[in-house]
């Protein structure tokens, strides 16, 4: 497993998001040019090129064979390769990328103030006592240590929300504490939990312990992908 980060508040980001957009399919460039804000755009793009970089290198790829496909759920993954699973989250300034041989899954949350009470909704009986019974000071970074844990957990797993989330409990920093409350198992019985930056948390989910230690830092600048033009003169 490798975990890759890129900051898309760069400067040289934003001054290549022209050249960037020419390295996606039309589809992809139509749906970023549609949002209102930059930074969504950003974020959007910089996580499709950034995978696309990495499949290249490791699959010997040019970028025109790179085809996304949805599996059942709405869960990403590249045609023809199976044996190159990768999950992608955005948040803030940040574009997380993990990549394994298995599936996997991956969330990052820029922390900022929000209502506890939302944890009710997807957090379960023992992990929103577990949250209430924190320090008042310390409550907002244990919601979105378990935030995360969820959400990496529900993407490895590729159904998503459709999961019963109130129905695992986490104990955030033990990795491997995933408790089944209903007797249903998953795979996907593995975390760890990743600094980025601080005002922001990310966890990984895995059907193994092979976690790396560390995160790659890519610079936008490294990023170098052949056009897509061939494909927009076809349409």
């Amino acid at each position: 497993m490798e975990i890759f980060a890129m900051d898309i508040a760069e400067e040289a980001m934003a001054a290549r998001y022209e050249q960037m957009l020419d390295w996606v399919p039309a589809e992809k460039r139509n749906r970023l040019q549609r949002f209102h804000r930059k930074e969504d755009a950003l974020r959007g793009l910089g996580g499709e090129v950034l995978v696309r970089w990495l499949a290249c290198s490791r699959l010997n790829l040019a970028n025109d064979q790179i085809i996304f496909a949805q599996a059942q759920h709405g869960k990403p993954f590249i045609e023809g390769y199976p044996e190159l699973q990768f999950n992608v989250s955005h948040a803030g300034k940040w574009v997380l990328c993990a990549m394994d041989t298995e599936p996997l899954g991956v969330d990052i949350e820029e922390i900022r103030s929000i209502d506890l009470e939302v944890g009710r909704i997807c957090f379960s009986e023992q992990e929103f006592a577990a949250l209430m019974q924190r320090p008042e000071k310390e409550r907002l970074d244990y919601f979105y240590e378990l935030w995360t844990l969820k959400e990496s957990f529900a993407k490895a797993d590729g159904r998503g929300l459709n999961l019963p989330l109130k129905k695992v409990t986490f104990s955030a920093g033990q990795t491997g504490g995933v408790i089944h409350t209903d007797g249903w198992e998953s795979p996907f019985r593995y975390f760890k939990q990743y600094s980025i930056e601080a005002g922001y948390k990310a966890a990984v989910a895995a059907p193994h312990e092979r976690f790396p230690d560390t995160v790659h830092f890519i610079p936008c600048t490294a990023i170098q992908l052949s056009s897509l033009e061939s494909e927009r003169e076809l349409l």
